[in-house]
């Protein structure tokens, strides 16, 4: 099925509420969902598979556990990494727009895909940027160059014994001569996004978690009633 990216990213919103993440973690996550779609790097298949991950982790917190003036260690606990990305990121990008460079580690997270999206917002204030996680078989590697937000991926066939913890690593750097910005991928923009039909009701069904039952106490207060006691 086609979708535009509005829709999608509504309906992201949506379901990431439903499935307990704070109000402006689902704007985030919404976003970057529908950013990786936009960039032709799946972002409806990646999450897709963190959907039977995501709903059991809602409470579960993720902890700190270095920080200096240039590098930030956080542990995932086996969680996604769209748990911790936009705090992450956040963080990383502050130390490096103050001192030049950071490097960002993130261990024991699946779904490590999905935090490209969070660094192309990052590479777009003039980072130089590149994330590196692998597994037992293979290296990934993706590449931002300052002002542009989409990486160039690589691929190292060579396998990382390191990796094998689920952890991502990224490094943060100002170019010596600032990027020009990218151009927006229009054509994804005006004809649609594709979607599948199961993961689209999928995405609903966890979207309607968020509406609650009517009660006599919602129906007062939904009408404008304030509060009991107003």
């Amino acid at each position: 099925m086609r979708v535009s990216l509005n829709e999608l990213q509504v309906m992201c919103r949506k379901a990431f509420e439903g499935m307990g993440f704070a109000a402006g973690d689902c704007e985030d996550a919404a976003d970057m969902v529908g950013w990786l779609q936009l960039q032709g790097l799946d972002g409806v298949g990646e999450l897709e598979k963190a959907l039977d991950y995501l709903q059991s982790e809602a409470d579960q917190p993720f902890a700190l556990r270095y920080e200096d003036s240039a590098l930030l260690v956080i542990d995932a606990k086996g969680q996604s990494v769209l748990r911790c990305a936009a705090t992450a990121v956040e963080l990383a990008l502050s130390k490096a727009l103050s001192s030049g460079q950071a490097v960002l580690r993130i261990h024991h997270c699946h779904n490590r895909l999905l935090l490209l999206g969070y660094l192309g917002q990052a590479a777009e204030q003039g980072m130089d940027i590149q994330a590196r996680w692998g597994d037992a078989r293979q290296v990934r590697i993706a590449s931002f160059r300052a002002g542009n937000s989409r990486p160039e991926l690589h691929v190292d066939e060579r396998p990382c014994a390191r990796d094998v913890e689920q952890s991502i690593t990224v490094t943060f750097s100002r170019p010596a001569v600032p990027a020009r910005h990218q151009v927006c991928a229009q054509a994804a923009l005006t004809q649609g996004l594709t979607v599948g039909e199961a993961t689209w009701q999928r995405l609903k069904q966890l979207a309607e978690q968020i509406l609650v039952e009517s009660t006599e106490a919602s129906r007062r207060h939904g009408a404008g009633g304030g509060s009991d006691a107003d």
